[in-house]
């Protein structure tokens, strides 16, 4: 298969979450895909902002969820239908995606819903609601701590040589001092910034390279 034009290059973050309102499930994703250059300076600026990117898109659900939330009032009781009833099709295929978010064999699932008192093979409308509620409370707690502890990783390691060299880059194309900089942005030598420290440097000075631009040509 053809290589594509550089002008295709892209990249592609996805973020999916599903909320639970009475007897129905609402799932909800946002794509984001940004175009990349070749040089290096782009695309260290798109993995940079790969982790950016996925603090934003989880801020954007978490209101969105929210909004759905707030829409779904309680003048509206929330209640599930025939509690009695076998599970529904769509509670049983609710809790295998949670079962494959959580990252559980079957043995594991099982085990789980027998410590709380669910038989998975006779479950009913109004059990498999409230087992669906206690996966999604694992499934949600797990997610927090994998943010956070990507987050801790992320802003905790030092800049790349990538980094450095789009920083040193950038400061010869605007006429900055980048130690000067850093020491005015973050209070550190350029040579101590953290990963985030000069994603956010680079970011800030690529903003500011292309308003100058466009300032240029307009005045040209």
């Amino acid at each position: 298969m053809p290589a594509k034009p550089q002008s295709e290059r892209s990249i592609t973050r996805t973020y999916r979450t599903a909320i639970k309102l009475g007897d129905d499930f609402i799932t909800i994703e946002e794509t984001i895909t940004l175009p990349i250059d070749a040089d290096d300076q782009m695309v260290q600026q798109a993995v940079d902002l790969g982790w950016r990117i996925f603090r934003s898109q989880r801020e954007a659900v978490e209101q969105q969820i929210a909004h759905i939330r707030e829409q779904h009032t309680a003048a509206t009781a929330i209640t599930v239908r025939d509690p009695d009833a076998p599970a529904s099709e769509r509670q049983r295929n609710f809790i295998a995606a949670l079962q494959q978010a959580l990252g559980w064999s079957g043995e594991q699932l099982a085990s789980f819903a027998q410590q709380h008192g669910y038989d998975l093979v006779s479950l009913n409308k109004g059990q498999a609601s409230a087992f669906i509620d206690e996966l999604k409370r694992l499934s949600d707690e797990q997610q927090r701590v994998a943010v956070a502890e990507e987050r801790a990783r992320y802003a905790g390691q030092p800049a790349s040589e990538k980094q450095r060299a789009a920083i040193a880059s950038l400061a010869r194309d605007l006429g900055l001092d980048p130690d000067a900089e850093a020491q005015r942005r973050f209070q550190v030598p350029i040579a101590q910034l953290s990963n985030e420290q000069a994603a956010t440097l680079i970011s800030e000075w690529q903003t500011l390279q292309r308003t100058l631009a466009r300032e240029g040509r307009r005045s040209g």
